[in-house]
């Protein structure tokens, strides 16, 4: 078995583990986040009422940090890194916010399944399918 068949068995794998409990909505939203005694600028790219995805930029969060975010509207929410990739990071609300308060920030639900969804750029135009991918060999 190839790298490539091995990656393919565990994204799909972890997929099927992503079971999620509340709907997710995708957005790119400047929010001020609070590490410690830091005030850092950050972009949510996805939020549901227990959490949200953050882009860390060139900011160091760690899992198991405890930070506190305050959205545009001065809603604000207390939570905890629990995962990080590369400058993406995963945080679990300390309480869950009401959908009506998500909603009302603005935050609008995906039309589309994961399964449908199309690749676009930030301007919202389709990106093009990649040709010629070869997998990775040994």
């Amino acid at each position: 078995m190839t790298r490539w068949q091995v990656f393919v068995m565990d994204y799909d794998a972890d997929n099927q583990r992503q079971k999620r409990r509340h709907e997710r909505h995708v957005v790119e939203v400047q929010v001020e986040c609070f590490v410690e005694d830091e005030c850092i600028n950050l972009t949510i790219y996805d939020i549901c009422v227990d959490g949200c995805c953050i882009d860390t930029g060139t900011s160091r969060v760690a899992p198991g940090e405890k930070l506190y975010l305050k959205f545009p509207n001065g809603v604000g929410a207390e939570g905890a890194v629990v995962w990080k990739s590369d400058q993406y990071a995963g945080i679990k609300f300390a309480s869950e916010l009401h959908p009506a308060v998500v909603l009302q920030m603005g935050f609008k639900p995906v039309a589309v399944s994961m399964d449908d969804f199309v690749p676009r750029d930030r301007f919202g135009r389709e990106l093009p399918p990649i040709h010629g991918l070869r997998a990775f060999r040994n």
